[in-house]
């Protein structure tokens, strides 16, 4: 009688079959078979062969416990070793590891260390720190280590001549304001301004903008060649600048209001008292903020051997900038005369704010600026862990190292968190885990000035960026206050930190104790973002949440198991969720995502409802130290330390997931709620230009159909096969890239993502394509405008085609 064994998969206590439940496997986890026969009658020779079969089965069951037995393979046999790792599930015990191995006097040490002394960009402090950087990498246990070096052009303050603002007459000086530095300190200036000597009347312009100086058009007063004075506060200072230049100003004051730096209101000390800013203290910040890196190279990288610009052909400002304190600004403010301000425009001083001139009519402005353009080598940082499975794609942490000043907040911070999770993943690597994909820390130089080392090493790597790299997570400033994290997010990413956050304890004790348990619990109760349901893609999935109620609703399993694609949906779909912003220009994150389409994300620990990671009084001044971080910011370093476990489980979730973690519900919605308020607010402008809204109506539907197949399919392929998992991983991979187009925004070259780049036209109302918005502004401003007419059409045509490639990179292979 022939022998009719079959082999059935192993039933657990739950009667689940072994290979239903492949997906929740332990990373060192075998199946096993049972095998049933039926009644069995054997020839001698049967029972050789038998052996035979039983012995060899045997060693191959042997070789998969010894391979899972040891922690390194690289001497196992390459295609098993290829073979197992490929579908081989992220191990859910090292997500707990990471959050239990950071620590709060680790980051404390590194902060201190980092922000000891003064260290801008292209100074010896910077490169002595940027050595010490990759020395700890090298010592963490990172597989390479190393320093990539870029000539850029930097601004500076001249060392011998001192920029001053003076009030003169027609016989002396009434009043000299002179900037103040030491010998590693340098004074207050804004980066980028020329150099050189302006004269004129002065002019208050409330915040600098577009709608101030419209404002000051309808009163009929000249703008052309005067010298404006205005408050730092709502636009940063490069906007402001640039909208001087565009009514042709001759110079420009920026100063600190007390309203928003030292309300006079809470009668408040200022620092070291407090955290608000002294009355004698300048901000410097600057100018040069356009997306495109180093002025010399623009969208090249600046290596020795790069073609440079002369200085002449550069995109530079043009207007003579200069910052001064509050106190200098109420001796000039105080001395105005003309009409007087709007209540809006009223501020922190015990005066009525008058719009100008001087009361005495022969008095004026005068600015002396002395800021030099230097040639300086800068350094980035790059440690680099090597994955095991997929080496070729690249997750990436950074953040940057320079600072005006002592920058603890800002810049020391974020440093710290790389480097505690690089002592953290060196120690999981010693106990044998290493991730799925490879992952790159990087430290960068000259972010301050104008993004440049970030932008540089980009160019440098970007063709071999655009098919290996996953995202670009951020860590800059890691926290400025302690109301609640502010996130900014392609929505590519959405998912894994709504998931991150929950993972991660709220560190604020008084929240717990009301029941708020999670970072994502008290995200939430911050900054709830409420939707409309008929505005949702699939209102069938989303569910009325309250505010205080944070319990998921039950949703469908399969097999006891969650459905990724229910899920998906869910997540997706819920009526209220924490607010994450859209992408801005305002961090390294910035050029990874708007130019080479990357998915990247920021988070910070802020103070308010403004949800301004840069929005602390003392921001990029002498007094952002470690000092004021221990006695005002994070006196433990407990928000630093939640930040950092927030950062360390999306770098895992990110590098080591069978699945890249990708909701495309997620974009889908995005891209639905930028319709909808397309429709709602310019629909007749747009009809005015010929322009049928139903194209890309018909593109986004196409695309979210895409992506509910798309997941639909996922949930459903064979784990076995490394190839179909490397497939989907690299149609997600790839998504975002789809978004790109290669003239970039309409007047905006450098902003290549047409769809959630930042707008040009920097105003409140967001969340519309940004192409349309910029040229729609501009048509308000300039009705007879028949460039920005046309540039609509062309434009909706390239955002239609853009958006229907999108929904063609996730269709079925």
């Amino acid at each position: 009688m022939k022998m009719t064994a079959q082999y059935r998969p192993y039933r657990n206590e739950d009667g689940m079959e072994a290979n239903e439940q492949w997906c929740e496997q332990e990373a060192n986890d075998v199946e096993i078979y049972q095998r049933t026969t039926e009644a069995i009658r054997v020839s001698n020779r049967n029972l050789v062969v038998g052996g035979i079969g039983i012995g060899l089965i045997g060693a191959l069951l042997g070789l998969i416990v010894g391979y899972f037995a040891h922690s390194e393979h690289s001497a196992c046999i390459p295609s098993m070793s290829v073979a197992l790792h490929s579908v081989q599930e992220a191990n859910p015990y090292v997500r707990r590891k990471i959050s239990q191995m950071v620590s709060n006097e680790e980051i404390e040490k590194y902060v201190k260390a980092y922000s000891l002394e003064p260290h801008v960009a292209g100074s010896s402090i910077d490169r002595h720190f940027a050595i010490n950087i990759k020395n700890e990498w090298v010592k963490h246990g990172m597989d390479s280590a190393e320093i990539a070096e870029y000539n850029v052009l930097l601004s500076y303050p001249d060392k011998e001549k001192s920029n001053v603002v003076k009030v003169i007459n027609q016989n002396s000086d009434v009043l000299t304001i002179e900037s103040q530095g030491g010998k590693t300190l340098n004074p207050a200036f804004s980066p980028y301004s020329r150099a050189g000597n302006v004269t004129g009347n002065l002019l208050y312009v409330n915040y600098g903008q577009t709608a101030d100086f419209e404002y000051l058009k309808t009163l009929g007063i000249p703008l052309e060649g005067k010298i404006f004075i205005a408050r730092h506060w709502k636009l940063p200072a490069d906007e402001i600048v640039w909208n001087a230049q565009e009514v042709k100003a001759a110079g420009l004051i920026l100063y600190p209001d007390p309203q928003n730096y030292n309300p006079p209101i809470l009668k408040s000390d200022p620092y070291p008292k407090s955290w608000w800013l002294p009355q004698n203290t300048a901000r410097t910040d600057s100018i040069l903020w356009n997306g495109a890196g180093d002025p010399l190279t623009p969208g090249y990288p600046a290596r020795l051997d790069a073609n440079r610009l002369s200085v002449s052909m550069a995109t530079l400002p043009v207007v003579i900038v200069q910052p001064i304190s509050y106190g200098n600004a109420f001796k000039l403010l105080s001395s105005l005369d003309g009409p007087e301000a709007p209540k809006e425009w009223q501020g922190g001083f015990n005066f009525t704010y008058k719009l100008g001139p001087f009361k005495d009519p022969s008095w004026k402005v005068q600015m002396q600026v002395y800021n030099q353009l230097v040639n300086k080598t800068i350094y980035n940082v790059v440690g680099t862990i090597r994955g095991k499975t997929e080496p070729d794609r690249y997750v990436i942490i950074g953040g940057h190292r320079d600072a005006w000043a002592y920058g603890a907040v800002d810049g020391a911070g974020g440093t710290a968190a790389l480097l505690e999770l690089s002592r953290v993943y060196g120690r999981l690597l010693k106990e044998g885990w290493r991730p799925r994909r490879t992952i790159m820390f990087c430290s960068w130089g000259a972010e301050e000035h104008n993004l440049i080392g970030s932008t540089e090493w980009l160019e440098d790597n970007l063709k071999l960026l655009h098919g290996r790299a996953v995202a670009y997570i951020n860590a800059d400033i890691l926290v400025a206050g302690n109301a609640s994290i502010r996130v900014v997010a392609s929505p590519l990413l959405y998912n894994s930190v709504f998931n991150a956050t929950k993972e991660v304890i709220n560190p604020n004790d008084h929240d717990r104790a009301e029941g708020l348990k999670t970072v994502y619990d008290a995200w939430l109760m911050s900054f709830p973002n409420k939707r409309n349901l008929s505005n949702l893609l699939y209102p069938k999935y989303s569910h009325q949440t309250i505010i205080d109620d944070f319990e998921d609703l039950p949703i469908k399993t399969v097999h006891n198991q969650s459905s990724l694609l229910d899920s998906y949906v869910r997540n997706s779909m819920q009526l209220v969720r924490p607010k994450i912003r859209e992408m801005d220009m305002r961090g390294n994150y910035a050029p990874f995502f708007i130019h080479a389409g990357i998915p990247a994300v920021d988070i910070a620990y802020v103070h308010d409802s403004t949800m301004s990671s840069s929005s602390y009084p003392l921001h990029h001044t002498e007094y952002d130290t470690f000092n004021f971080v221990k006695n005002f910011i994070d006196p433990n370093f407990k928000y630093h330390a939640t930040v950092t476990k927030i950062l360390g489980e999306l770098l895992r979730d990110l590098s080591d997931s069978l699945f890249l973690p990708f909701n495309l519900f997620d974009y889908a919605q995005t891209l639905q709620d930028f319709y909808i308020n397309l429709n709602s607010k310019m629909k007749v402008n747009m009809e005015e230009h010929g322009i049928n809204m139903n194209h890309l109506e018909l593109a986004i539907r196409n695309f979210s159909s895409a992506a509910m197949k798309f997941h639909t399919a996922q949930e459903k392929v064979d784990l076995s096969d490394p190839m179909t998992v490397r497939r989907i991983n690299d149609q997600l991979l790839l998504l975002e890239r789809a978004f790109l187009d290669p003239n970039g925004l309409p007047r905006n070259p450098y902003k290549k993502h047409i769809v959630m780049s930042p707008s040009e036209s920097y105003l409140s109302s967001s969340s519309i394509f940004p192409g349309l918005l910029d040229e729609f502004s501009n048509l308000e401003l300039y009705p007879q405008d028949t460039e920005s007419s046309e540039l609509i059409k062309a434009h909706f045509s390239v955002l239609v085609f853009t958006i229907q490639s999108a929904a063609k990179i996730i269709q079925n292979v």
